[in-house]
């Protein structure tokens, strides 16, 4: 037999191979074009990017190909995924497909683990959270897998919109195992795409590009005034109320994403209110919470779910008819990603933006005074899709690079342009008024001076204050301003507090300049600058049982607990937050007491979830044993 009719004799038994899998594993009959080449690319041994969008199948070209190539000896697969919940719903459904697949991730009894690591050979597929990939015992165990995929791999990118550090440091699989690499997502533009591969290391892989046109989901935008929360609220719950929602037979569900945890319940009360039956979910609930509200969405119990941004990845609903961001997410990426998760099923479902200017001060003040890279093009991405008159799919088609070309058909600009038109030049025009107002009204302001005795008000509030506080708070202050850090600070119980309530802000900006000016008041501080009067002394904080020195030494009495404040202080640092959003003292203490040796032990100590456990247990694990 010549050579090519060798090697088409083995082509052909591939094909019947993977088609026996396709129909007697995963009850399927055929293969989007797309999905055939990840497969043959995975099969091969060549490194792939799949990007194909949400409810396509991306799973499918590497579950089938894994299971294929286990089963003629050629080894496990190793997928990174990002998500506890994702890992094991994924290795249930494999299960009862009668598939060798496990997971290894901090929610999995460590006896269980270790019995994994000795056998990693046993099993077709071998999920693993990234966290997990750090501990020294795990990465020695998987030198022997033969393929490695990396589910939802924008989440390595800087400049992608789910950003984790934990998969930035993936690269060493290459440069370690050598093993050919796929990784899949939904939505990634041309440059996260390339900033995978090269952190990933792989080699002229092969690019998978599926439509980015969804033909089932029609997308629609609303636009609103800036800030006017309210309105939108009404609007959306008028939107649901109209689609049935209220109905406690309702068919399907909806998901509505608003980018604040007080927006979120704010718009599940109105819901409920209105006789919608809600639930919500976001990252300040306790994990029980949040549990309890994903579960009770998935059984239909409460068909309406309001969430940030934290729900929904690896979520895979059928029946979503409707997506609604009562405000923009931070990118375009993001919004693709989270109204994909509507009409799964393949029937019709919407997806809605209400869209206002003021969305761009909220996500400037999420991104801080260091947003990440992309960050601010990404919401102009989305700021031009939702004030455009063009096909919205083709937008998106543009944005992430995809080969759609065609228009949708069915989004609000296709099937009323002009309604649209005129719904972008009253935003603008009265965008524009607001701006002329916003001008005059900081012209006025600028105008006011203090006079002599509310000059005093500021001295005095100052000369009344413990230590030193910054010049907003002492402005915020002096308007009566009932912030949480006002309160919080102490503020409020200054004797002239609110003493100049109803003057504008500048006013009292410039009398503070003018008592800076005049030596009255002097900075405090370098990093944070402070307002203090002139030749006054700052009393040392009183500490109970000693001085301030002598707490600093208690401060770490052993080395476990100065390793772990090291730590805690690092990762507050690398995530931008306050060291005690990492761990708490009392968490700190904790573990030097109990010294936890397993995930089961480290999930007992208090303040210890399994999100701290998954991001951070490897690490504590391994101080702890020192």
């Amino acid at each position: 037999m010549s050579g090519a009719a060798l090697r088409g004799t083995i082509e052909l038994a591939m094909q019947t191979a993977v088609q026996e899998l396709l129909e007697g594993t995963f009850a399927l009959t055929a293969l989007r074009p797309e999905q055939a080449l990840a497969i043959a690319a995975f099969i091969e041994g060549r490194d792939a990017l799949v990007v194909l969008p949400t409810g396509y199948g991306k799973s499918l070209c590497f579950q089938l190909p894994a299971l294929l190539l286990a089963r003629r000896g050629e080894g496990s697969t190793l997928v990174v995924s990002p998500l506890i919940a994702l890992m094991n719903d994924q290795v249930a459904a494999l299960r009862a497909r009668g598939v060798r697949a496990c997971a290894l991730h901090s929610g999995v009894p460590w006896s269980e683990q270790q019995g994994v690591l000795e056998d990693l050979g046993a099993y077709d597929l071998v999920y693993v959270s990234p966290e997990r990939l750090e501990n020294a015992r795990v990465r020695r165990a998987v030198q022997q897998v033969t393929r490695v995929v990396i589910d939802e791999a924008h989440c390595i990118s800087e400049w992608g919109h789910d950003f984790r550090p934990e998969y930035a440091r993936l690269g060493w699989l290459k440069r370690e195992l050598g093993a050919p690499i796929m990784a899949l997502t939904a939505t990634a533009t041309a440059r996260v795409r390339d900033h995978i591969v090269s952190s990933l290391g792989m080699r002229d892989p092969l690019r998978v590009d599926g439509p980015s046109v969804r033909p089932n989901l029609r997308f629609l935008v609303a636009l609103h005034q800036a800030n006017k929360n309210d309105t939108r609220t009404g609007w959306a719950t008028e939107l649901l109320v109209a689609r049935g929602f209220a109905n406690k037979r309702v068919a399907g569900r909806a998901i509505l994403y608003a980018a604040t945890r007080k927006r979120v319940e704010a718009v599940q009360r109105a819901l409920r209110k209105a006789g919608v039956r809600a639930g919500y979910y976001h990252a300040g609930r306790s994990e029980s919470a949040r549990s309890n509200a994903q579960q009770l969405f998935q059984q239909g119990k409460t068909p309406v779910l309001v969430a940030t941004s934290a729900f929904g990845m690896g979520i895979d609903m059928p029946d979503v008819r409707i997506v609604l961001h009562v405000e923009a997410p931070g990118t375009l990426e993001s919004y693709v990603q989270q109204a994909g998760r509507a009409g799964r099923d393949g029937q019709p479902a919407e997806c809605w933006l209400a869209f206002a200017e003021g969305d761009a001060r909220i996500h400037e003040r999420l991104r801080g005074k260091n947003p990440a890279v992309g960050a601010v093009d990404g919401f102009r991405a989305l700021s031009d899709y939702a004030l455009g008159v063009r096909c919205r799919q083709l937008v998106i088609a543009d944005h992430l690079q995809s080969t759609s070309s065609a228009t949708c058909g069915q989004c609000d600009v296709c099937s009323d342009a002009s309604a649209v038109l005129a719904q972008v030049q009253r935003a603008q025009s009265q965008r524009a008024a607001t701006e002329r107002a916003r001008g005059k009204r900081r012209e006025e302001e600028l105008e006011v001076t203090l006079e002599p005795s509310q000059r005093d008000d500021v001295f005095a509030f100052v000369d009344a204050l413990a230590k030193p506080i910054g010049r907003r708070y002492v402005m915020l202050a002096l308007r009566g301003s009932r912030l949480k850090a006002i309160v919080r600070k102490g503020l409020a119980k200054n004797p002239h507090f609110g003493a100049l309530k109803g003057l504008p802000e500048a006013a009292i900006y410039a009398a503070l300049d003018s008592l800076l000016h005049e030596g009255l008041l002097v900075p405090k501080g370098q990093k944070y600058p402070t307002l203090w009067i002139a030749g006054k002394p700052v009393r040392p904080r009183r500490i109970e049982g000693g001085s301030p020195s002598a707490r600093k030494k208690r401060a770490a009495s052993t080395p476990l607990e100065a390793e772990l404040r090291r730590f805690r202080r690092n990762e507050a640092k690398r995530r931008r937050v306050k060291p005690y959003q990492v761990f708490q003292d009392k968490t700190l203490k904790l573990l030097c007491e109990h010294k936890p040796t397993s995930p089961q032990a480290l999930l007992a100590i208090w303040g210890i979830g399994a999100e701290r456990a998954e991001k951070y247990g490897a690490k504590l694990l391994e101080l702890c044993a020192v």
